[in-house]
């Protein structure tokens, strides 16, 4: 016996054409349930919910300055179920927004719905609409009427589009902070938020709550080089693409410069990469800072609100501004901690905020103990010996689950002669090119490309650096803390001359030895941090790794 019924309605300039019989009629009027809206043609959807659906279409029909005519769509698909009550259809509504946003640069549907903001539902059988309903109406009524383009759900769950769903369910603070922007847009906010904690979610979602609260602001939107794509390709997906750009902070500035224009509002995603002037590095970095310039300070000129989502362990160059430095840059702004952690999970007795803790401390970048050590000893995680054994680790999840995303990434300890940009490299073929890494005779390269790297083909064959990596989530990572670090009196150092990173190393005459153990200490940070599932690490200088246990508790 299914879970659940179906009725596909049929609209004729918004009237139901469907001859109803009396049981059918009473589902439309009395119960609750998740509808689908659907025009395959214009490839517009809408998706809702409600408890009284004849109703609720006509309240549809006469709506002011909906995003579509509800007369346009041709189709309803109406979906009932004697498990279903207020808080089951508001999930399945969720649900199957969320996967339609996973896979809408497959379908090229636009989705007509605002955004509603819902908080986290808890529910008694909400697993079984998981898998009873939902499961089951994708693969079938959905992916049969041609509204899904993928039935393997594992699969569109890996994706960046859907991880990053502007429709995802927030938690009780992400929806505070939304709500007091909300009413508060000239203000300016530092939100300090760790990796994991829900930052990029929080961007899009707030992104585009302002977007329907206020349809005239003019909202800037800023995130790094290898996350615009994705980003740009959400909001494309809900029909706001011409409202909605996320950029790059040096493309957002110099564009305003360029043409001579003000934001409302203007929000920062991984404000920690935000820069400052700085001589080193290629010239395209600092084309829009002249010296003693910093994009905050540029930002503040732009708009009167700014919020900047920022977790100060993830600054991993001298060209971004130092913590130090934005604490002072943003003394008078309202100050916000977002610390609940979504990407690693735990159990009864440690949780993900443990590990991120833990591993700050055990790399010397915070005197806090106050973490479960258990977490370092449980399944989640593990120190292994060799090189070979953190390649074995990588591929053995990835035999073992073939629909997760398991990758190798590295600190930036190994020159890139693999680089196609070299000039000794040109009109090689990818076989042809030299490797990076050779370590008991096995040999890899670096990653081929920055951008989606986490989703080339060959990415799983590659090491992926920092700036390959930074802003993705993998299942299970396996990590190489390289020899680009040391133990020197009881301190972690960094090994400057292991250090590849051109643009990544201070300034020959204001040399800091310790800032640039810092930014490598970070860059470690974010690399143990990647892991939902699982993390296994692989320490080059075993001294690193003793220190590191001991102060763990392994």
């Amino acid at each position: 016996m299914s879970s659940y019924r179906v009725m596909n309605l049929i609209f004729k300039n918004g009237e139901i054409s469907n001859k109803l019989e009396k049981i059918h009629v009473n589902v439309l009027e009395n119960n609750p349930v998740t509808y689908v809206y659907y025009n395959l043609k214009t490839k517009k959807i809408y998706v809702g919910e409600t408890n009284g659906f004849i109703r609720r279409h006509y309240e549809h029909l006469i709506e002011s300055n909906p995003k579509v005519d509800y007369r346009d769509y041709t189709n309803c698909l109406v979906i009932y179920s004697s498990l279903f009550d207020k808080s089951s259809i508001l999930d399945l509504e969720s649900l199957i927004l969320n996967y339609m946003i996973a896979e809408s640069d497959m379908t090229k549907f636009v989705l007509a719905n605002g955004n509603n903001g819902q908080t986290e539902l808890v529910y008694k059988n909400k697993e079984e609409i998981l898998t009873e309903v939902f499961n089951k109406l994708w693969n079938n009524e959905l992916y049969t009427l041609g509204l899904v383009d993928n039935p393997n759900l594992e699969e569109l769950r890996e994706r960046l589009l859907f991880k990053y769903s502007p429709f995802k369910q927030l938690s009780f603070k992400q929806k505070e902070i939304v709500n007091e922007i909300e009413k508060n847009i000239t203000k300016k906010y530092l939100i300090e938020a760790p990796a994991g904690s829900g930052k990029s979610v929080l961007f899009t979602n707030l992104a585009f709550s302002l977007a329907e609260v206020y349809p005239d602001l003019r909202i800037g939107l800023i995130t790094t080089g290898n996350l615009t794509k994705q980003f740009n390709l959400i909001f494309k997906s809900i029909g706001l693409n011409n409202r909605l750009i996320v950029k790059t902070g040096s493309q957002l500035i110099m564009d305003a410069k360029k043409n001579e224009q003000k934001y409302d509002i203007i929000i920062v995603d991984e404000a920690h990469k935000l820069k400052k002037y700085y001589r080193k590095g290629h010239p395209n970095a600092r084309r829009h800072l002249d010296e003693g310039d910093d994009e905050i300070t540029i930002l503040e000129k732009l708009t009167d609100g700014l919020v900047l989502l920022y977790d100060p362990y993830q600054g991993i160059k001298p060209q971004n501004i130092r913590p130090a430095e934005i604490r002072s840059l943003t003394s008078d702004y309202k100050k916000v901690r977002l610390m609940q952690q979504f990407r690693i999970g735990g159990d009864r007795d440690f949780s993900g905020e443990d590990f991120l803790k833990g591993i700050l401390y055990g790399f010397q970048l915070s005197n806090d103990k106050s973490f479960n050590s258990k977490v370092f000893k449980d399944d989640y995680f593990k120190i292994v010996a060799t090189f070979k054994e953190v390649i074995d680790y990588v591929d053995d999840y990835s035999h073992a689950y073939p629909e997760t995303t398991n990758r190798l990434i590295a600190g930036y300890c190994r020159e890139w002669v693999s680089n196609t940009g070299k000039k000794e490299n040109k009109g090689k073929k990818f076989e042809e090119l030299p490797y990076d890494w050779n370590i008991d005779s096995i040999r890899k390269r670096w990653n081929s490309t920055y951008e989606d790297w986490v989703k080339k083909t060959n990415s799983n064959k590659e090491i992926g650096s920092i700036h390959a990596i930074q802003g993705y989530d993998l299942n299970y990572s396996g990590v190489i803390v390289g020899n680009d670090l040391t133990v020197k009196d009881g301190k972690i150092v960094a090994v400057p001359e292991n250090y590849k990173d051109i643009g990544g190393t201070p300034l020959k005459e204001g040399f800091n030895l310790s800032e640039l153990t810092e930014y490598i200490l970070n860059i470690y940070y974010v690399l143990l941090s990647r892991g939902i599932d699982g993390c296994a690490v692989y320490f080059e200088d075993k001294n690193v790794e003793k220190l590191f246990k001991e102060r763990v508790g392994l």
